[in-house]
């Protein structure tokens, strides 16, 4: 895994690993995971902030903060809604400042269902494998600084170390 942010704009270089078959644990709202993901969004400024687990038919946020309903409550959408499932296929940090001028993601079903517009996510990983990512949203277009994305990839190791824990 690299701590390097490959922009999106290069998603044709990208490397691709096979998302999970399964979802990893938990399938479920953690309050813990929810606490994390309000420190994401106070710590990156964003009104959205998300702990994702990705797999093969979709991804589900075992920790949230700002989802809109019915996402709140559900917790998962498809893969047609998801960026965080290129942080897995890729296993890197995946930045975008406007999805709206993006080739990888401005055709996803999550920027015009859901708003999302800005994206910064950093891969969780467990028992060595990236399961998910750790992400922060805007619903306008924004540039994250050098800083956020260092902080953002601190806080996925720690959220990985967090998993690893719940899944033990």
């Amino acid at each position: 895994m690299s701590d390097t942010i490959v922009p999106a704009t290069t998603a044709s270089t990208r490397p691709s690993n096979p998302l999970p078959l399964v979802m990893p644990l938990p399938q479920a709202p953690v309050d813990s995971l929810d606490a994390f993901a309000r420190r994401v969004a106070t710590e990156l400024e964003s009104p959205v902030a998300l702990v994702s687990l990705v797999d093969a038919e979709g991804q589900f946020f075992p920790g949230a903060v700002g989802l809109p309903e019915p996402m709140a409550t559900e917790r998962w959408t498809p893969l047609s809604h998801s960026f965080c499932q290129h942080v897995v296929t890729s296993q890197a940090p995946l930045v975008v400042g406007n999805a709206h001028d993006d080739p990888l993601v401005r055709h996803n079903g999550a920027v015009q269902d859901l708003g999302v517009i800005a994206y910064a996510g950093a891969p969780v990983v467990l028992d060595g494998m990236v399961v998910g990512a750790v992400c922060a949203i805007d619903h306008r277009p924004r540039t994250w600084s050098a800083e956020q994305v260092a902080r953002l990839g601190e806080l996925a190791r720690e959220c990985s170390l967090a998993l690893g824990q719940l899944a033990s």
